[in-house]
């Protein structure tokens, strides 16, 4: 019937059917497989997911670093029988935060000894086991509350400590350095888990950490600048990674850059509000010259300058000239993203100029864009909801909610869906469909034809003023962000922030932090936590919008 000449002719062509066709039932059964073991809610939308990342501390919860001294506390000038003596101005420190000289016997200083603590107040909730200290020079390191020196195990320069965790965390003193006076302080201390001696420098990152952040598509780098307050001015003021400790001053841009790059997250940096141009400019060349070239960099100038409990805000209105606050922040802000483009040349598609406002004052946003161009490429509010119930005239209603059997949680979830709970409470609710101002920030966006993106978002259960020493409703407030039902509010944020707003990026406030009266912001509490209903709601939201395109810039 078939000739063998015909068959030979055939036979690819026939080969290459089958294997197509064998791959593309494979790909359906596993897409219907996938399809099946995926929580999806009745209406799901692509919001593309991103996250803050909370602020450098010994205190945190997030355990950003392998090397657990890159987060310790700043020095602590201390002598027997007195934590803390207050003489942190009178230190003798090298550039990068090491203390090179104790002061002598009979000097006018009352400190001794220098200390910082590491992990404290977490509960524990870090590694324990053998530690290595590893330092230059020569001095007496001694350590207390969780650690205890191994002095058969230690020789100079590398201590090997046993770590028991406890809330109280490891205590660390200086008691002695360069006895000699030849100038070999002590410095350089890195205090990394005995596993990790031989390649903290290159893993650098908690894995546990990585593991947690990976999911979201954008890092937000506000807290870990210290953005808030900065002192930064000149690049010469900038954070190196040769510093001691990062708490206080800021992650440098290369470790930013570099948590970017091993994670494929496109980076937010937000520009110091004293920042000079040369400043500018040479964060943007780092940032060109060693960010993954597929990657987008989202520039802000400073963090909620509309905010009066920011020195920040204050700066901008001494230095506003004839411009009002928001104008002169438009004016900085403008100025700060043309230098990036100006950097990034044939490349500034990667740069997306931000424009942040107050949410509920959309004029903050009108006066601001009054003098953008179009290197403005997105406006950006906070997606948050509730800063509204944590108010003092709410106090005494909240406080009779926490003697209902279930604390007071039924009535909260109330008004935050719906509204109607509290006396003057929101009409409508906590969520985007109780907004007012709803359509005035669609119709910015619509009017300079820049996409609205959020530079922060989700729940803002907060005492505000006096409320947030009232521990009944701190309870109420650390409670429901344990709920389950505040994974689904957070499942309506995300879908309101689509629908009802238009919005684009969101920005999760933040990735993980523990609860108190200042906030429960973390969607973790512990970079250990497996999940929580606020973490689970944005990961299933960030595989919905796993295939979305990245914000385009729109110049």
């Amino acid at each position: 019937m078939f000739s063998l000449e015909w068959i030979r002719k055939k036979l690819p062509l026939f080969l290459t059917i089958v294997i197509i066709s064998s791959f593309l039932y494979l790909e359906l059964v596993k897409n219907l497989h996938n399809t099946n073991s995926l929580t999806i809610s009745e209406s799901p939308k692509s919001v593309e997911i991103g996250t803050n990342l909370n602020g450098i501390a010994d205190w945190s919860t997030q355990l950003p670093f392998i090397d657990g001294f890159k987060s310790s506390r700043p020095w602590i000038t201390q002598t027997k029988g007195k934590w803390n003596t207050n003489e942190t101005e009178q230190l003798n420190l090298d550039e990068n935060g090491w203390v090179k000289s104790l002061p002598s016997a009979g000097s006018q200083q009352e400190y001794t000894w220098v200390g910082t603590l590491l992990y404290r107040g977490i509960e524990g909730r870090y590694p324990g086991g053998k530690y290595v200290v590893l330092y230059e020079g020569e001095g007496t390191i001694e350590y207390d509350y969780d650690a205890k020196k191994d002095e058969a195990a230690s020789t100079l320069g590398r201590d090997v400590i046993d770590v028991t965790p406890s809330k109280a965390g490891i205590w660390l003193k200086i008691t002695e350095t360069d006895p000699n006076k030849t100038g070999n302080y002590i410095r350089n201390i890195h205090v990394v888990l005995q596993s990790y001696e031989q390649t903290y420098k290159t893993a650098f990152f908690n894995p546990t950490f990585l593991e947690k952040i990976r999911p979201f598509t954008t890092l937000r780098f506000m807290d870990w600048m210290d953005t808030n307050n900065s002192k930064q001015s000149q690049w010469s003021d900038r954070p190196t990674p040769e510093r001691s400790t990062w708490a206080k001053i800021g992650v440098p841009v290369e470790i930013m850059v570099e948590l970017a790059n091993r994670l494929n997250a496109n980076a937010w940096f937000c520009m110091p509000h004293q920042a000079t141009d040369d400043y500018v400019k040479n964060f943007a060349t780092y940032v060109r010259d060693h960010l993954k070239p597929e990657l987008k960099i989202y520039v802000e100038y400073s963090n909620e300058v509309w905010n009066p409990q920011f020195k920040q805000f204050h700066w901008v209105e001494e230095h506003a000239g004839s411009l009002n606050r928001a104008q002169a922040y438009g004016k900085r802000a403008t100025e700060i993203a043309n230098i990036w483009d100006d950097v990034f040349g044939n490349q500034k598609e990667r740069v997306i100029g931000v424009m942040a406002g107050q949410t509920p004052n959309p004029r903050v946003l009108q006066q601001a864009m009054q003098l953008a161009d179009d290197s403005i490429d997105a406006m950006a509010i906070a997606a948050y909801v509730g800063g509204y119930i944590g108010k003092p005239d709410h106090e005494k209603e909240l406080e009779s909610w926490t003697k209902d059997p279930d604390g007071g949680l039924n009535k909260l979830f109330e008004e935050i869906n719906n509204g109607g709970v509290l006396t003057k409470g929101q009409p409508g609710g906590a969520l985007p469909q109780g907004w007012s101002n709803l359509d005035q920030l669609q119709e910015l966006s619509q009017q300079y034809n820049v996409p609205l993106i959020s530079y922060e978002g989700g729940q803002h259960l907060v005492g505000r003023k006096k409320v947030k020493n009232n521990k009944a409703i701190n309870a109420l407030f650390i409670q429901a962000n344990r709920d389950p039902r505040m994974g689904e509010v957070y499942e309506k944020l995300l879908n309101q922030w689509f629908e009802l707003v238009g919005g684009t990026l969101f920005m999760n406030f933040s990735d993980i932090s523990k609860p108190n009266q200042h906030g429960s912001w973390g969607a973790l509490e512990y970079v250990d936590q497996e999940t929580s209903p606020k973490y689970q709601a944005l990961l299933e939201k960030t595989r919905l919008s796993s295939t979305s395109p990245t914000l385009p810039k729109t110049n």
